[in-house]
């Protein structure tokens, strides 16, 4: 879908603001110009986050030059329409206050899922859980195997798995990836771990992005929540406190005992179980 270069140049010219075109009617080319309020983002798109400085310096270069390379769109309705790719250049030209963009039809051939993956990949790294995400929906959508995906994408089965493990992640770690707290290093240590499986300092640093990946496998090494020793030593205490409990030690023997809570009537119950 490449447009001729001296289209932009023609297009400057209509891009500033000049009237809205009312009736899209495609040229020999099949591009349209679309008013931009009658265009509309595609909520099941991968990214959910833009770069503000980004999508700012993309608009002053679209002030400058015009919207040189158009939008590719799929119909809503009989008058608006659904991005498929070219989120960026839309909130950029939002941004220089645009009236109209030139715009593509998606053919009917074409998943407009994958072309919007495709896209985000090839333009701007997506953050691994929005990729991961998108792999899913599509694997979902239309049943293909890693292999088949990752010649779709251009990208190897191996990576594709991989993405995809971090799904299992539990919601916290998840949400720390999401954020760029942890790696994906640290994820793929993370996965089948839970928040209280690991004592509160080391949440904390966890959390704050203060753990390597060697340490974080070597904490992962020292946890004992399978041993069923342990298991039935926190079933009893449970017992005989009449509150959940949880404890952990290390190979030194060093560890603390949890007690979980759920209001403060139980807290102040527990702490003059405790006193007597």
């Amino acid at each position: 879908m490449v447009v001729n270069k001296k289209l932009g140049k023609g297009l400057s010219s209509l891009l500033g603001n000049k009237g809205i075109i009312q009736n899209q009617t495609p040229e020999d080319n099949g591009l349209l110009l679309i008013p931009i309020e009658k265009i509309f983002r595609d909520e099941t798109q991968p990214r959910k986050q833009f770069d503000k400085e980004k999508i700012e310096e993309l608009a002053q270069s679209i002030r400058k030059n015009g919207l040189i390379q158009p939008l590719i769109v799929t119909k809503k309705d009989k008058d608006n329409f659904v991005l498929v790719a070219g989120e960026r250049r839309w909130r950029a030209a939002q941004n220089a206050e645009l009236k109209i963009l030139p715009a593509l039809i998606l053919p009917e051939d074409l998943d407009k899922d994958e072309i919007s993956l495709i896209e985000n990949i090839q333009r701007e790294d997506l953050k691994v859980t929005e990729e991961a995400k998108a792999y899913q929906r599509l694997i979902e959508k239309n049943g293909y195997t890693h292999e088949i995906l990752s010649n779709i994408v251009g990208k190897s089965r191996s990576h594709i798995t991989n993405l995809l493990r971090i799904l299992d992640l539990d919601s916290f770690f998840f949400e720390l990836l999401n954020n760029g707290k942890i790696s994906m290093g640290h994820a793929r240590a993370l996965i089948g771990k839970k928040p209280n499986d690991f004592d509160e300092y080391t949440l904390k640093q966890i959390a704050s992005g203060k753990t390597s990946v060697r340490d974080l496998e070597k904490n992962k090494s020292k946890t004992n929540v399978h041993d069923p020793n342990l298991m039935q030593e926190e079933r009893s205490l449970s017992d005989t406190i009449g509150f959940k409990a949880k404890i952990t030690y290390n190979k030194k023997g060093k560890g603390n005992i949890k007690i979980f809570y759920e209001n403060l009537e139980q807290y102040n119950f527990l702490i003059n179980k405790l006193k007597n």
